[in-house]
């Protein structure tokens, strides 16, 4: 897992012009091609109800990050001086990573009942985060909790809708 460290991962930031565009790319942009990926998937199939499932896991997924913030400050790791930072970023606090929450938590969500495609939807999530604490803008541990809260968020979604709906 020390391959995945910030320090290592950020080392190589501003080094490699590609890398930095495809890095770029997965931290600032293939969050949204995600989204309008699986809202065009669930219209297609008409499965908008397993859409708005995996969008509620991803809204109490960041419900819970609001309240972590209460508590808990961690500031980003792009406040230090000599991180190599690549895309803008908020100003909030940085554990747990609300990009993370929101994508791996859809894509838990869709792991439920779609195997394959959340297989897909889970690699593309750790793309993203990969690519956040590349960037700069979030440590290492921000990623994994956001994963954990993810799952957690989607069980709890799945469980309300499945037992209670």
């Amino acid at each position: 897992m020390q391959i995945f460290s910030f320090e290592n991962l950020n080392s190589i930031a501003n080094k490699y012009k590609m890398l930095d565009i495809v890095g770029i790319f997965f931290a600032r942009w293939l969050p949204y091609l995600l989204f309008c990926f699986l809202i065009a998937f669930s219209f297609y199939y008409d499965i908008m109800n397993i859409f708005w499932g995996a969008l509620a896991t991803g809204i109490l997924g960041r419900l819970i990050n609001e309240f972590i913030h209460i508590f808990y400050k961690r500031k980003r790791p792009a406040y230090l001086d000599d991180t190599k930072v690549l895309v803008p970023f908020e100003k909030n606090f940085s554990f747990p990573s609300g990009h993370t929450v929101l994508f791996f938590g859809m894509s838990f969500y869709f792991l439920f009942y779609f195997g394959f495609l959340g297989i897909v939807l889970i690699l593309l999530s750790f793309l993203i985060g990969i690519a956040r604490v590349f960037c700069g803008v979030h440590w290492m541990r921000d990623i994994l909790g956001g994963i954990i809260i993810a799952l957690i968020s989607a069980n709890i979604i799945n469980y309300f809708i499945n037992n209670i709906l």
